[in-house]
């Protein structure tokens, strides 16, 4: 019985055919080129959909959490504290390691904003809202979507609000299937433009992903241990080694299947042998699923960087406003859109006018990014449940 291989592997297997075509194949491999342009325009072509209704949907489906418990607003919030402390680790790593320096792309221009005033936060607030989707600002894209989320969960339950919330739930489904779809293709893309990249850059571009791996492996480190061991020690003054040896096997699911949805079942029930009441795990571990990523905060800073440095820029303190301000947005909105990395590299790809290689640089390693990255999102689901479980008295301590 021979065992499917996941979207991941067969992006590592284009990947290392496209490595050996470009060592191969030198210059000849530019005919290619065409296949991987194709990609890549078909990723731009959904940007501003997938952007806009993922986010705003989100938010829109969220407006129920008001009529829950005192305690769903602080499992809300534990989720976007740790997303920040993600985002700030991804940048810190970023500035230390700076993956993709060895590399030069020449004729790519980056507006940089190098002075903070009130204009610079003006520009982020579109004076067209269809003009920005059209034109494909992310950024102002970005706030619409949020604005337009919220006003949804502040209108009264009725007819209208049901409408909209569909309205923008059968948008996030278009374009999500738009994208499920063009994945499809995914391979071929990713081996026409690895090959073109490593016929342009040779083993340098080996070494900077090297580099890039580097930096956020040691950020995921330095995050587990900071907010998933000694945070969660400093307030919850539970063993951390017990804890998470009763959640392990959740840890294993989602290293393996690459799905938090997949793992919602054991890591539910590792919520109960943790001793967390069925109430709050129910609510906040689903919600986690949808709403809480805190890999993509670390590698959100980490793919703008890398784009960055290949280019020659140093990020400016807009920059960094701008890494922290998507990286806490699209780990919160666009959870489950298909391509995940792939996805949100290309939008941020468009957003900073970053090289459209980086895009083909992520597919090889998102084999690595997609089994970690799960397994930390889980992890960051329970440890976040637990803690307000703990506060709310709804812990049954005999089970640690």
């Amino acid at each position: 019985m021979t065992k499917k291989l996941s979207f991941a592997q067969i992006l590592l297997i284009a990947s290392i055919l496209g490595i050996a075509a470009g060592f191969i194949g030198g210059n000849r491999v530019m005919i290619i080129k065409p296949l991987g342009d194709l990609f890549v325009r078909l990723l731009f072509m959904i940007v501003p959909g997938l952007v806009f209704f993922s986010i705003a949907s989100s938010f829109a489906n969220i407006s129920d959490v008001r009529k829950l418990k005192k305690w769903a607003g602080k499992v809300v919030g534990w989720f976007v504290l740790t997303t920040l402390i993600g985002t700030f680790i991804g940048i810190l790593a970023g500035f230390i390691w700076k993956p993709g320096t060895g590399l030069v792309i020449e004729g790519q221009k980056i507006e940089q904003i190098n002075k903070l005033t009130v204009n610079t936060f003006l520009d982020w607030i579109p004076s067209n809202a269809l003009g920005a989707i059209t034109e494909g600002n992310v950024i102002q894209i970005v706030i619409f979507a949020v604005i337009s989320g919220l006003i949804i969960v502040l209108l009264e339950n009725g007819k209208d609000k049901t409408v909209l919330k569909d309205i923008l739930n059968a948008g996030m489904t278009l374009f999500v299937t738009i994208a499920k779809y063009i994945m499809y293709y995914a391979p071929i893309g990713v081996f026409a433009l690895m090959a073109v990249s490593i016929s342009t850059f040779k083993s340098t571009l080996v070494s900077e992903m090297f580099r890039f791996i580097t930096a956020y492996t040691i950020g995921f480190v330095i995050h587990i241990t900071l907010m998933y061991f000694i945070v969660f020690w400093l307030i919850t003054r539970l063993n951390v080694f017990t804890f998470t040896k009763k959640i392990f096997p959740a840890l294993i699911t989602a290293f393996t299947t690459c799905s938090s949805a997949a793992t919602l079942p054991v890591t539910l029930r590792c919520m109960k042998e943790v001793g967390v009441s069925d109430e709050l795990s129910n609510f906040g571990i689903p919600l986690g699923v949808t709403f809480n990523m805190d890999s993509m905060a670390i590698e959100i800073p980490l793919y703008i960087m890398l784009g960055m440095y290949a280019v020659g820029t140093n990020p400016t303190i807009i920059d960094l406003l701008q890494f922290v301000f998507l990286g806490v947005l699209f780990s919160i909105g666009c959870a489950g859109v298909p391509g995940g990395g792939l996805a949100i590299a290309t939008i941020l790809i468009q957003a900073f006018n970053l090289p459209t290689q980086i895009v083909a640089w992520i597919a090889a390693i998102f084999a690595y990014l997609d089994v970690t990255g799960t397994a930390i999102n889980v992890w960051g689901d329970m440890v976040c449940t637990t803690i307000v479980a703990k506060s709310e008295d709804l812990l049954d301590m005999n089970h640690l």
